[in-house]
């Protein structure tokens, strides 16, 4: 509202404004004509400023499609979000783009700043190829963008008083202009010109603040105000600089690569026409080689085929006699098993050749197993007559009640803690000896303390007793006699 008051000497203008968010109003009294120029240089100078982000879009949207860069993109996002914030900021969309979007018209600029902080975040990120050369500082970069997005995602659900504190976007243009001046110490040469981008926005930035603190410090008299929007101008010009700067280097780094390539395909050249030189002079002298030698050759070929005549009658005498001696060596291998049992069953052997009949525990088990269930398998629950193979080695579990018995179940092995082999041999050890081994021999023999092989000694005396008492004795029983109990597998003898 503007109310107006006649003096003696002068008149007096009172405005009333009302907005729901900070507003800048800059009231200026001008003549008519002056008002007039101005407004007309005004627009002259935002078409230039905006025709200026379109040429700049097209360009690179044109060097987008061209090479597929993703940085093109992400500085064609860049420029139109800078290009909406200052239509927004200006009253330029308002009049020309929503004019009748009044409460998206208060929100444009929080909208659009955020916009352009994000895709500077991204736009740095791929020119300086982060990801490859500092990926700590993409993580950064990364927690930032995070960060920003839920202070936006608050101030518009929760917290609406926060979306005019516009100072939040300070926080990924210092990251972004930090980036830039790490890379740059670093010796990564397109920085250089990203640098001087991104300080031509920080002064920009800083004028901005100036005004909006109402600092007194107009640098430019009226045109202060523009600061902002002439340093964006300067940044997409230098950002432009930038991104050609790398395909500069780019193209220089492919030039070279170029030129290792073919240094290296010449040196191949060379190489490969010294080898085939080389290799075509073996040849020859290999050829000469082969031929003297296909005369002697031929020579000792027709010797050949005599003695392969004579050879081919012995072998068919030989073939008889190689059926005979393998007849020989079944037998041979039979008797020595059936010889090698008898003596574990009936004389005294010593551990090496104990070991060699059973040499682990995995034979200890088959034994113990084929012993068990020899003749056929019944379970101790339901006496089901099939199984499948249970949890532990050579173990039998019933297909129908489920139970699983282990090989050393109801054993003299069962609960066992000593390797079954050194079991095994202790067992025949007492057995063979009648009982009158004393378990400090068996401490010695067997390297186990002397306490284990009492208790082991006493509980195999034990079984003998019961084997005397319950059985009757025969000729050809061994140690092995013992090893089942008799109560639970009646049917083994």
């Amino acid at each position: 509202m503007l109310l107006a008051h006649s003096g003696d000497h002068g008149i007096t203008y009172y405005f009333r404004v009302k907005s729901n968010q900070q507003a800048n109003i800059i009231v200026v009294l001008r003549a008519r004509d002056y008002f007039f120029n101005y407004a007309v240089d005004e627009y002259f100078f935002f078409g230039i400023f905006y025709g200026m982000i379109l040429v700049f879009c097209l360009y690179n949207l044109l060097m987008f499609i061209a090479v597929r860069e993703r940085h093109y993109l992400y500085y064609i996002l860049y420029l139109m979000a800078i290009g909406m914030y200052e239509m927004s900021a200006d009253g330029i969309a308002f009049q020309y783009v929503w004019p009748h979007a009044v409460e998206w018209n208060q929100r444009a600029v929080g909208f659009t700043l955020y916009l352009a902080s994000t895709f500077a975040l991204l736009f740095t990120a791929s020119l300086l190829n982060l990801k490859k050369r500092h990926p700590k500082l993409l993580r950064v970069l990364t927690g930032i963008f995070i960060f920003r997005t839920l202070f936006l995602l608050v101030s518009v659900f929760f917290v609406k008083e926060w979306f005019t504190f516009r100072f939040a976007e300070i926080i990924p243009f210092v990251a972004v202009f930090s980036t830039t001046l790490f890379c740059l110490l670093k010796g990564y040469q397109p920085a250089r010109l990203l640098v001087v981008a991104y300080s031509f926005l920080f002064f920009g930035i800083i004028v901005k603040i100036s005004l909006y603190f109402d600092v007194d410090w107009m640098p430019f008299g009226g045109m202060t105000h523009y600061t902002l929007g002439f340093c964006f101008i300067m940044q997409m010009m230098f950002l432009s600089f930038a991104i050609r700067d790398k395909i500069k280097l780019l193209r220089v780094q492919k030039e070279q690569a170029q030129q290792k390539t073919i240094e290296q395909l010449q040196l191949n050249e060379k190489l490969k026409d010294s080898l085939n030189e080389e290799l075509e002079d073996r040849v020859r002298r290999k050829t000469k080689q082969l031929l003297l030698k296909s005369e002697l050759i031929q020579q000792q070929n027709f010797h050949l085929e005599e003695a392969n005549h004579r050879l081919a009658e012995q072998a068919g005498e030989i073939a008889g006699m190689n059926a005979l001696l393998a007849r020989d060596n079944l037998l041979l291998k039979q008797n020595v098993v059936k010889v090698t049992e008898a003596r574990i069953l009936s004389k005294e052997v010593d551990f090496k050749e104990f070991s060699a009949q059973y040499p682990d525990d995995i034979n200890c088990l088959k034994f113990l197993a084929d012993l068990k269930w020899s003749g056929h398998y019944a379970c101790r629950r339901c006496g089901h007559a099939h199984y499948s193979s249970g949890r532990s080695p050579l173990s039998r579990r019933c297909t129908k009640c489920g139970y699983d018995e282990s090989a050393i179940a109801f054993t003299l092995l069962q609960n066992t803690r000593i390797p079954v082999t050194k079991a095994f041999y202790m067992i025949f050890l007492v057995y063979s000896s009648k009982g009158s081994i004393s378990s400090h021999k068996l401490s010695e023999i067997l390297d186990i303390r002397q306490s284990t092989c009492w208790a082991y000694n006493t509980k195999i005396k034990k079984a003998m007793r019961e084997k005397r008492k319950t059985a009757i004795h025969k000729e050809d029983e061994g140690w092995n006699s013992i090893l089942i109990e008799k109560e639970l597998y009646p049917e083994i003898s």
